[in-house]
């Protein structure tokens, strides 16, 4: 057993390595013979600790997510496979085909968010937002992104812009804005705990806040972090994440 163990962890430290950029402590998931009687809670436990965002799943439990929208599909080679960990005698095989699996659904959930046109629910209305917390003197999540992350060229466009009436204003100008704002979330200046606080204080906004501080995030940390304080300061004229590209 102790052999078996050993090879778990060794398996374990090799799978986690190479399925997320994020830094890792092998030692907190306790892959045995005995826990993966348990498939799904442990499948559940890595992708739960190794997406950047809950909403991957919808924030549900994650292969619940993965089996009611078919992506485990029901009697299919994988579900099966799963099962029968609950009653068989584990071996070191079966372990490195649940470490490839749950490999392969931690790509199947993970996505890079890219605002469409229809996710910018009031274009004018954002762009009027923008601009009068740019003008407030107190901070704001718009005077930051005004002031910090816009350039100065962005940021006069959006002056520009918001003299026109929602009647003036074009399809080619509302795209305009939803390339502008999809470009602000790569860039490292964009996310600002203090003003994200302003807007919500939860779960989501520490876990945000906590991301926001590692060295080195990869271009997907960075863009969904962006991404996720967006949907949070502007919730009533950007939709869910959910309905984001991708």
């Amino acid at each position: 057993m102790k052999k078996i163990n050993k090879i778990l962890l060794v398996i374990m430290v090799i799978f986690l390595g190479a399925c997320s950029s994020m830094d890792i402590d092998a030692g907190k998931y306790k892959i045995t013979a005995e826990t993966l009687k348990e498939p799904y809670k442990v499948m559940d436990e890595i992708l739960i600790r190794e997406s950047i965002l809950s909403d991957w799943y919808n924030n549900e439990e994650p292969v619940r997510y993965l089996t009611t929208r078919q992506i485990i599909k029901k009697d299919g080679k994988d579900e099966v496979f799963l099962n029968s960990l609950k009653t068989k005698e584990i071996t070191d095989k079966d372990v490195e085909k649940f470490n490839k699996l749950t490999k392969k659904y931690l790509n199947e959930l993970e996505r890079k968010y890219k605002l469409k046109d229809e996710n910018i629910k009031d274009t004018k209305e954002l762009v009027k937002k923008l601009v009068i917390g740019y003008n407030v003197i107190y901070p704001t999540t718009e005077k930051h992104l005004m002031t910090v992350v816009a350039t100065e060229n962005e940021r006069d466009y959006i002056l520009e812009l918001n003299k026109k009436s929602e009647d003036e204003m074009t399809d080619k100008d509302r795209t305009k804005v939803r390339k502008l704002l999809n470009k602000w979330l790569e860039r490292k200046e964009f996310f600002d705990g203090e003003s994200i606080y302003s807007s919500e204080i939860s779960k989501d906004t520490v876990k945000l806040v906590e991301l926001s501080k590692k060295k080195e995030l990869t271009s997907l940390e960075l863009n969904n972090l962006n991404a996720k304080a967006m949907e949070i300061a502007f919730p009533e004229l950007i939709s869910s994440l959910s309905r984001w590209g991708k």
